[in-house]
């Protein structure tokens, strides 16, 4: 069953069954074909389920996109595509009318469902499964699926460097995602997921507890005190959290109003988490905390360390070993040999879930994944006697915010849009609790003038929650590079090397 906690609405695995079954055959009357992809841009909810699972039983494509995207990520996304079916929502139908505009985007369209409600002429989700209701499949999936060639999940990322890009996983690489281990789920479980089924986090645990039979509870909007509200409400064994909500669980102000006795574990990825706050957690709610290493290239890449409040000690940075079919090494960073324990060097990985390439960029696929099938995560780090994996610094240019990876290099871009900016050199600055800040050293073309603060509405007007620039804008009269005319980063990097900002 599925849970949506801001409004309580339920769905059982039938009703899950049935109505992306009568999606799917609307969207056939509708014209889809096995080329089409289903795009998805709306927060999560019951409809999103339904949306997704359609494109299960059709055997196409689907690209969600994160609900923090704005209209300029959304066109650079869009761009990519050929032929489009759009499912999206009242809140963020404007920005996709807006990128629509774009006359190249809208030529790819066939057709856009708002999921719940009305917007202009867009068609109404209710109305579209009515169309396919009390109607079945001849077969599922319906068109004819190759799990290891034909493409499922199209998902939005950084990469290790650059501009954001589309990672392309198979079925049948998915599908190891999804069911990395045989998993029991315990007595009486329920898992709570606050991540974006614009993640493959976020996609992978749906799939995981829908095909475990497991209750999971989701969130339209996200509210710390809706999530408390709802552990207790609704029994959540099982949580998945993000570093910043984490602190927030040991603020008694937040919890101590609420029966959170029935937490059995706490699950924190995506970004570095204190221990400190960790075996608080730990001892606090009596529960097991886990912690891993992933990328959206690959999954899972470490088994979840799994912390038992009686039992273990929580060492600083430990990652946990290599999930099944997966191997990791480290090499050194100047002449890529093999490195032993204890040893920092960046982390390669290689397994049969890895992630088929970036959609139409063969250069950056092999810049990632070598000749030897190893992809290079552009993260350093070592493992130690007992295989454990730590993670100390990062040789990627991104900047991480929370749980986000952010790239410079499109910030970096999109301000020198701006008819007063000559060139920007964009830095992350370590944050107590977010991991960094975004900063932007800009340089003012001759003759004109720009304030600090109208540099950050031109990107808060345009660009998503993680790129505001938080850590602020400083003005500088050059902006150094190296001799390939790249930005300078390690220059920038030194700038901000002893800064960290405390405040919220």
């Amino acid at each position: 069953m599925s849970i949506e906690a801001n409004s309580d609405t339920k769905l059982t695995v039938n009703e899950l069954i049935t109505k992306s079954n009568a999606l799917a055959m609307a969207l056939l009357k509708k014209g889809i074909n096995k080329s089409d992809i289903i795009l998805t841009f709306a927060d999560n909810s019951i409809e999103l389920v339904i949306a997704i699972f359609a494109s299960v039983w059709l055997g196409t494509t689907v690209c969600p996109i994160s609900p923090v995207a704005n209209v300029h990520e959304i066109e650079s996304h869009l761009e990519k595509l050929d032929s489009l079916v759009i499912f999206t929502s009242t809140t963020k139908a404007e920005i996709i009318s807006k990128a629509l505009k774009n006359d190249k985007i809208n030529d790819c369209v066939k057709l856009i469902t708002i999921l719940d409600g009305t917007y202009d002429d867009y068609i109404d989700f209710c109305e579209l499964l009515k169309l396919g209701s009390n109607q079945r499949l001849s077969t599922v999936p319906y068109f004819t699926v190759d799990p290891v060639k034909d493409i499922f999940l199209m998902l939005q990322s950084s990469g290790t460097t650059g501009v954001p890009k589309s990672v392309l996983h198979t079925h049948y690489g998915y599908s190891l995602i999804v069911n990395y281990e045989c998993w029991t789920p315990g007595k009486k479980p329920v898992f709570g997921n606050i991540t974006p089924f614009g993640s493959l986090s976020g996609s992978g645990f749906l799939f995981r507890f829908v095909t475990s039979g497991v209750p999971f509870v989701i969130y339209r909007a996200l509210s710390e005190q809706l999530i408390v509200k709802s552990i207790e409400k609704y029994k959540i064994t099982f949580m998945f959290i993000t570093p910043p909500l984490g602190h927030r669980l040991i603020d008694e102000q937040l919890v101590d109003n609420y029966d959170l006795s029935s937490l059995q574990f706490v699950t924190v990825s995506g970004a570095a988490f204190s221990a400190t706050v960790a075996k608080t957690l730990i001892h606090k709610f009596n529960v097991k905390f886990t912690q891993g290493y992933a990328m959206s290239e690959y999954g899972l890449i470490t088994d979840f360390l799994e912390v038992d409040p009686n039992e273990y000690e929580l060492i600083e940075g430990n990652l946990g070993r290599p999930i099944t079919n997966t191997e990791i090494k480290v090499i050194d960073l100047t002449n890529g040999s093999n490195l032993g324990p204890n040893s920092d060097g960046e982390i390669c990985v290689r397994g049969p879930q890895m992630f088929a390439g970036y959609l139409n960029n063969s250069l950056a696929t092999n810049e990632a994944i070598d000749s030897e099938g190893w992809l290079h995560t552009g993260d350093i780090g070592h493992y130690d006697q007992q295989n454990r994996l730590f993670i100390t610094d990062r040789l990627k240019e991104l900047i991480k915010f929370g749980t986000k990876q952010v790239s410079p290099t499109e910030i970096e871009l999109f301000l020198e849009t701006h008819n007063c900016v000559a060139e920007a050199a964009v830095v992350g600055v370590k944050h107590e609790i977010e991991s960094q800040w975004v900063r932007a050293y800009v340089k003012v073309k001759d003759g004109m003038s720009i304030t600090e603060e109208e540099i950050k509405k031109y990107v808060s007007d345009n660009m998503s929650d993680a790129k505001q620039l938080r850590a602020g804008v400083v003005f500088v009269d050059h902006i150094p590079r190296t001799s390939l005319g790249k930005v300078n980063r390690r220059y920038f990097k030194q700038l901000v090397d002893n800064e960290l900002i405390v405040s919220f």
